[in-house]
């Protein structure tokens, strides 16, 4: 389970408290409307070992099925804005959505041991159809940017060559691992059809990053909204229902009547001179810090008015039941998020072992870390992506781990073990980011507004012809 806090606090705070998987999956198609903050589509390369996952598993060629191989790959599969684009070409982008979901699919319904033709997604649709029009989807969008940027005669060799280093680098550390080659590596993750030179060439698409914006240009951003770049101290000790689902109209009534009641009572101790968490009884009593607006709830909405002062109380509904809450303080974000990695394991001897091969065998190097991560991490949330947790928000992790993390003595290259509600994480401090984190929000914000526009803007009217050859995609 991830470090984020799944618990109780995190739960309470959110109306429903459950994330159901057909909304989840809607989200995930949402999420395309979304477009990326970067001027290149960055398409996101779920590295995993072999035996994990497959996107093509049992496709690696023979060797006198090579030459024939090599011709299909370079068949053209799609014809997108007057550019023909190859069976391996699509490959790639398939690939990619493909290993991300079979890494994370099981909650929306994907079976990566079946095969993505013969699975529904929704009515009417396979997952393959899915993954395919997804796949076509970023085509289209990586094209659109390409041919703007060579439009406006934009050259950035140098940033994408870096990119494709540490991809192939990448590439070649799970290969290892896997005990395969690199081709076999990017054959069995891409499928059969892929060479080294189109997954470089794919690879060549996803430079991006080249917005900046001025401290004014900050500074108006947060003016405008700035509760989204504040945090807000609050307690609060919550009372639920613990009614099942099939409790009549009256029991509910009476059990939520009750949870108020008890809310209330713990505000009536408060006003004696007693504190929230001896006054909690047989509630669940939770300390926020860093409190944001990210969830909405009656609570939140309170405690982020403007009139908001020390010392406010209230009770709050929430949906299965009443929360008594104290307002402490509100606070805009000048703290620094941080860059982590982690490996999340059951038991503190495997957590030592793992700490002591890291710490002394090799030189010790981050992708070092990052491959010991993918191959040994419980963590399904942070595994496949070698552990990495980048700039994060304090508030949104258990406390174990977020105070090793925010230490103000970490330095790049720190390593510990800490125990948490969900194990052992054998730690790997990357780096602090030099911008504040609302600095770094509003810039991320600013991003995602300017290429949402200019990316409606040079999408328009895109469009992508298959071909017959696309049949050997999936």
């Amino acid at each position: 389970m991830s470090a984020s806090r799944e618990k109780k606090a995190r739960q309470e705070l959110n109306e429903s408290g459950y994330v159901d998987p057909r909304k989840a999956r809607e989200a995930e198609e949402k999420a395309k409307e979304r477009r990326s903050t970067r001027i290149y589509t960055a398409v996101i390369v779920a590295f995993v070992l072999l035996g994990v996952v497959l996107f093509a598993s049992g496709r690696i060629q023979a060797s006198n099925e090579a030459k024939e191989t090599a011709r299909i790959g370079a068949e053209s599969a799609v014809t997108i804005d007057g550019e023909d684009f190859s069976v391996n070409d699509v490959a790639y982008y398939y690939g990619s959505i493909y290993n991300t979901f079979a890494n994370n699919g099981s909650s929306f319904g994907f079976d990566s041991s079946k095969s993505a033709r013969e699975q529904q997604y929704t009515e009417g649709k396979t997952w393959h159809d899915y993954f395919l029009e997804s796949a076509l989807d970023y085509m289209k969008e990586s094209v659109a940017v390409a041919h703007a940027a060579e439009a406006a005669g934009f050259d950035g060799a140098e940033q994408m060559d870096s990119a494709e280093q540490s991809n192939l680098s990448m590439v070649d550390l799970y290969a290892s691992y896997s005990g395969a080659t690199r081709a076999q590596y990017l054959t069995a993750m891409f499928g059969k059809y892929m060479t080294e030179e189109a997954f470089v060439r794919c690879v060549r698409q996803s430079y991006s990053d080249s917005l900046t914006y001025s401290a004014a240009d900050l500074q108006a951003a947060y003016d405008e909204d700035p509760d989204a770049y504040c945090s807000v101290d609050i307690e609060y000790v919550s009372f639920t229902t613990g009614l099942s689902s099939d409790a009549t109209d009256a029991e509910k009534s009476a059990a939520m009547e009750e949870a108020k009641a008890k809310a209330e009572a713990v505000l009536a101790a408060y006003a004696e001179g007693r504190s929230f968490e001896e006054s909690a009884g047989d509630g669940t009593y939770t300390h926020l810090a860093h409190a944001d607006r990210s969830v909405t709830s009656d609570m939140l909405t309170w405690a982020f008015a403007a009139d908001r002062a020390e010392g406010d109380t209230t009770v709050a509904e929430q949906s299965s039941g009443y929360v008594a809450v104290l307002f402490h303080s509100r606070s805009r974000d000048d703290y620094h998020p941080v860059t982590v990695r982690h490996i999340l394991v059951a038991d503190e001897q495997t957590a030592a072992d793992i700490y002591s091969q890291f710490n002394n065998t090799g030189d010790k190097t981050e992708n070092e870390f990052a491959t010991l991560a993918a191959t040994k991490s419980t963590d399904s949330g942070t595994a496949s992506n070698g552990g990495l947790v980048s700039n994060m928000r304090k508030g949104a992790y258990v406390q174990p781990f977020e105070d090793w993390c925010f230490d103000p003595g970490r330095q790049s290259g720190d390593t510990d073990i800490i125990k948490s509600e969900y194990g052992y994480h054998v730690m790997y401090f990357v780096e602090t980011n030099p911008l504040p984190y609302w600095e770094y929000k509003a810039t991320n914000t600013l991003k995602s507004s300017a290429v949402n526009d200019w990316y409606d803007a040079i999408t328009d009217g895109v469009t992508a012809e298959q071909l017959d050859a696309i049949e050997y995609v999936g």
